[in-house]
């Protein structure tokens, strides 16, 4: 056994201070570790511009199994493979359950970084349910695509209210008809609606429009009633001859056919006061102005957790009515807010075109 005296282990302490005084390379026992510089994490862009008459829009099909972080990996995955390398310009997430709804960007930053792909807008909205109960995400994406596949243009059909889901799906369909828009050229619909039969609904929907994309969200986890409401974009056979960008008012519709559109990410709102809608209102539009020129709105969409937060993102707006929605959800991705919004935008149009409602 060996023994050693604090002398000898004062001497050995001195012996290392000296030799780094004589630029002699101290004992690596006595180095002290280098600081860590942690990467900031990377934004993902506000807005983006694409070419409206090469969209496509693609929804993640639900997932019934693994937690929501490999759900969110499976679904941008099965996106990205079913685009096929496509750029994906906006995705919008739903996100059930009591998960984290934050983990979906950090998803994307490091799945589209993985795969060498440029970023999305993303806009985040926490709700109660998705037809399944061990679903807990879905993922909707605007695709830019290397063709034509939109020549006559798109009409973006906005909030058709029910108090039922019957009655907003008949509402639905009868936007579509008067905006010209064949059923099989419906691309993508999505309902907000309590989830009593998610497949019944389900199957309405794709018996009216055959080869449509669908996502059927339950927004709120106790719905008080059935009142539902339903969007979908289709395309058109025949440009408008209104002009380049038309309001149809009584069927809440906008008919498109511009060179580009822009996407905006969701701008969350905290307060339920006038200034505190006109703060997110000034940002969503700071960030349309940073890629595009002057814009006129297509589509405006507000996720709101209060009645009064919703009406004071309406009454801020210059937004035409047939444009705009307020859909009332279970959470955003901070605590504090009470709304987003969202925005589509045909950039350089000034005005529109407006049909009145009769």
């Amino acid at each position: 056994m060996h023994h050693f005296s604090i002398g000898a282990v004062s001497a050995a302490l001195l012996l290392s201070l000296v030799s780094i005084a004589a630029g002699q390379k101290p004992d690596k026992r006595y180095e002290e570790p280098k600081p860590q510089v942690l990467p900031l994490p990377a934004e993902l862009p506000m807005a983006l511009t694409a070419d409206a008459d090469a969209l496509d829009f693609h929804i993640s099909p639900l997932l019934r199994s693994g937690g929501l972080s490999a759900q969110i990996r499976q679904s941008l995955n099965d996106l990205i493979r079913d685009t096929h390398g496509e750029t994906i310009v906006k995705l919008r997430a739903f996100v059930a359950g009591t998960g984290d709804a934050r983990r979906v960007q950090s998803e994307v930053v490091g799945i589209f970084s993985q795969n060498k792909l440029p970023f999305p807008v993303l806009s985040i909205i926490q709700v109660g349910g998705l037809g399944s109960e061990a679903a807990q995400v879905v993922i909707e994406a605007v695709v830019s695509t290397h063709k034509t596949v939109n020549p006559d243009g798109l009409a973006f059909i906005t909030g058709q209210y029910g108090q039922t889901f019957a009655e907003a799906f008949e509402h639905l369909k009868k936007s579509v008809n008067l905006a010209h828009v064949n059923p099989d050229k419906v691309l993508s619909t999505t309902c907000y609606t309590p989830v009593y039969d998610y497949e019944a609904r389900r199957a309405m929907l794709q018996a009216a429009f055959p080869k449509t994309e669908i996502d059927i969200v339950q927004a709120l986890r106790s719905p008080a009633t059935d009142a539902s409401m339903c969007e979908a974009v289709g395309q058109l056979d025949q440009a408008p001859q209104q002009g380049a960008l038309v309001w149809m008012q009584a069927e809440h519709t906008t008919l498109v056919n511009t060179k580009r559109l822009i996407f905006t990410g969701l701008q969350l709102c905290f307060g339920s006061f006038l200034d505190d809608a006109q703060e997110a209102l000034q940002r969503l539009e700071k960030a349309a102005a940073a890629v595009g020129e002057k814009s006129s709105a297509v589509q405006i969409n507000t996720f709101s957790l209060t009645p009064a937060a919703g009406s004071a993102l309406r009454k801020t707006t210059g937004f035409p009515p047939s444009t705009f929605t307020v859909q009332t959800v279970e959470g955003l991705t901070a605590i504090d807010a009470t709304a987003g919004i969202d925005a589509i935008l045909a950039p350089g149009v000034e005005s529109a075109v407006l049909v009145p409602q009769e």
